[in-house]
């Protein structure tokens, strides 16, 4: 206690300091008070003639509520709603009358209390959410529609001759969208979608329609209205015809409900998959994944000599996106502006000019059988052939009204059309992306029930088995891949290109090496490399196509890489253009070769072609390396014109370009001629349409660039060789 009376006497005697500087906690207290009160009156003022100046007085129970409540009566007091009053003031729709009822009242929350429409429902949150369901995918679609007609009509104005938009006129909310998305230009989004090609517009519009679907599949809605949805923005953005969106809806609309039911993956993930990691990383083990190679080590690589004169050599025919159309009728409409036309049901063109061609036609039409069965005489007559490289897409492209059993008509159909004409010469198919009844859909042979595609695998064995050995059949039957001896030396793999398809919506569930097809290709070629036999590889989709999964290329680069001694030539299709693919190594030097064949169809304004190849024959020690490619084209203005087609040759590789061989480290000198050579180069372009008469822009800048990147990637969606 004496302690305590001597500390309080001290500090009497203590000398109080005023002036001392207080601590931050009162003038902090103060000063919020202040500004509170000053933010309340300035709010007050402000919200005087507003619909959430009520707010201002009273919360209406909104912090109280269960969110969707809070949420949908904050929105009616403020006005910033999903009604047509609001969505009108920023020209999202086209009158502000309520679209439930036939009062002629502007749609405002006042208006729901006496909405005939909604009678039944005794408050207004409970109208406001049963509207808001009601319009939220017309709202997100006529958001969407106006971000991408507004960017387009913005991306075609000069950036420099812009006028400030006006407020007034009522066309500042699209002007000011314009200027924000020009990235997603209408015109360059379906360009690129054409095309494969990746870019930061097509990841958006990929990420924004995955997102979207994936929301109606985790929010329960029902299927009849997500295809109606998706049938609104195919008919309202034109991407084709109505029956034609009504029919691709139609017909794949159980499988994406199925697949994405089940599919563990975000949108930014399944982008990845599809696009690439340009587009977005992927952390998911399912598509990121390794097939083990050889634990033999690489061979030392050996130069490819020329055979000797005189050395036996093998003709071999490369027919390629045959695509026959039985229904395809001379004098049909050719313009008939949907995904494919030419065709009976097309009706008879109303001009002469928009009529189809006896023999063909450039426009979006396929192959007549009467053409087909023309070049296959053509061939049998003109040419010894040994055997048939046959690289898939039989049926046409009337994708939207496929069925189980016109596929298989027409799978049997060609293939009796083959060995009718081509009697006694073996036939080596590969499948294309076309012969399932749906388009790219291929399940993994797991797969069973209702989407099994098991019933191809027979149907495919039953038409292709005449020409195959009864071991090719069994994988055939598994997998839909298969390997044949074509002599002592040479070995030909056909590979089921369709598990590297990135429309194949099947892989998001789980693309790790489908079927074991990689695993499968890697002990057939060191069973091969063992033998000391070589290779050719046959296949539809390239592998360094944007239609091909990246994993999937990657995980098939490395295999060619590692057997590049082996593997003396790789044939595919499915571009429908004359093109190649140049493999390199770690080092950058050119290891391997994929030639894409040109197309028999004419789809795509190109003319009808075939090719052969002369390959180093059966021998000792023979390498079995391609020596030289010669093309041949019917002309279709020439044919329609006179009723008599002529099958030409196009050029033969080596002559053409001045090649020494069809060495890769000779295709990829004569790739960077074409960089310098520009006359050189655009021969090649005029090659690569098959001499087409179709009208095109010349091929220079931007355009040449790509197509010159484009065979420097074997690899999809990795441009690292291009520069």
């Amino acid at each position: 206690m004496r302690g305590q009376t001597f500390w309080q006497k001290k500090g009497t005697g203590i000398l109080q300091n005023f002036r001392r500087d207080l601590t931050l906690h009162l003038p902090n207290w103060k000063l919020k008070g202040f500004l509170g009160e000053s933010f309340r009156l300035t709010a007050s003022r402000v919200a005087r003639d507003k619909p959430w100046s009520t707010l201002c007085k009273k919360s209406h129970g909104i912090p109280s509520s269960p969110r969707a409540a809070a949420v949908a009566k904050f929105r009616l007091l403020t006005g910033h709603d999903c009604l047509c009053a609001h969505l009108f003031r920023f020209n999202l729709v086209t009158s502000p009358i309520c679209v439930l009822c036939d009062t002629g009242q502007d749609m405002t929350a006042a208006h729901l209390d006496e909405c005939s429409a909604l009678n039944d429902l005794n408050c207004i949150v409970k109208r406001y959410k049963v509207v808001e369901a009601a319009m939220s995918w017309k709202w997100i679609l006529m958001l969407v529609t106006c971000l991408l007609l507004s960017a387009s009509a913005g991306a075609q104005e000069d950036e420099n001759e812009m006028e400030e938009p006006s407020k007034e006129d009522g066309k500042f909310f699209p002007k000011l969208l314009s200027h924000i998305f020009d990235i997603l230009s209408f015109r360059k989004v379906v360009a690129e979608l054409k095309v494969g090609k990746t870019s930061p517009t097509m990841c958006f519009v990929c990420k924004f329609g995955i997102a979207l679907l994936q929301h109606f599949v985790e929010t329960d809605k029902p299927q009849e209205e997500i295809a109606h949805i998706a049938y609104t923005i195919c008919s309202t953005l034109k991407l084709d015809s109505d029956r034609v969106c009504a029919g691709i809806i139609n017909l794949f609309q159980d499988e994406m409900m199925y697949i994405f039911k089940r599919n563990t993956l975000g949108p930014q993930e399944v982008c990845g998959v599809l696009m690439g990691n340009e587009c977005s990383r992927i952390s998911s083990p399912l598509h990121n994944w390794t097939v083990p190679l050889t634990h033999f080590r690489k061979p030392p690589v050996q130069r490819v000599l020329e055979p000797l004169k005189g050395a036996p050599v093998i003709r071999v025919l490369h027919l390629s996106d045959t695509h026959l159309d039985p229904y395809y009728m001379e004098g049909a409409n050719a313009d008939c502006k949907e995904l494919m036309c030419c065709r009976i049901a097309d009706g008879p063109a109303p001009t002469p000019a928009q009529a189809a061609g006896r023999w063909g036609d450039y426009r979006n039409c396929d192959t007549p059988l009467r053409t087909l069965e023309h070049m296959l005489r053509h061939i049998t007559s003109k040419h010894k052939i040994d055997y048939v490289l046959w690289t898939g897409d039989i049926p046409p492209h009337d994708v939207w009204n496929t069925t189980r059993d016109e596929q298989v008509h027409i799978l049997h159909k060609v293939s009796n059309i083959l060995a009718k004409h081509l009697p006694g010469i073996p036939v080596y198919p590969a499948l294309g992306n076309h012969e399932s009844a749906r388009i790219n859909s291929f399940p993994q042979p797991e797969v069973r029930g209702k989407f099994s595609i098991q019933w191809l695998h027979e149907e495919v064995t039953r038409a292709w088995g005449r020409w195959l050995p009864l071991d090719a059949q069994r994988t055939l039957r598994e997998g839909m891949y298969y390997s044949v001896r074509i002599n002592p030396g040479l070995r030909l793999i056909s590979l089921n290109m369709n598990y590297c398809n990135t429309q194949n919506w099947w892989m998001l569930l789980n693309s790790t090496d489908p079927a074991r097809e990689l695993e499968w290709l890697v002990h057939q070629l060191q069973d091969a490399e063992l033998r000391g036999e070589k290779v050719h590889i046959i296949g539809h989709i390239p592998p360094g196509h944007s239609d091909c999964l990246p994993v999937w290329s990657a995980n098939y680069y490395r295999i060619i890489n590692r057997f590049e001694s082996t593997v003396r030539g790789q044939f595919f299709g499915h571009s429908h253009l004359d093109e190649l693919e140049v493999f390199y190594g770690d080092d950058l030097r050119p290891t391997n070769i994929a030639y894409i064949g040109p197309s028999v169809t004419s789809y795509d304004g190109v003319n009808p072609s075939y090719r052969i190849y002369s390959v180093d024959g059966n021998y000792p020690k023979s390498s079995s390396a391609v020596l030289d490619h010669e093309t041949y084209f019917l002309n279709l203005t020439e044919a329609n014109l006179f009723d008599r087609p002529t099958w030409r040759q196009s050029y033969s590789a080596r002559k053409e370009y001045g090649m020494q061989s069809l060495q890769p480290d000779q295709w990829n000198k004569l790739l960077y001629r074409f960089q310098v050579d520009d006359p050189l180069f655009q021969k090649f372009v005029r090659h690569l349409y098959h001499l087409s008469d179709f009208p095109r822009e010349v091929c220079t800048g931007e355009c040449k660039q790509e197509t010159l990147c484009r065979m420097r990637t074997a690899r999809s969606h990795d441009s690292s060789f291009c520069n």
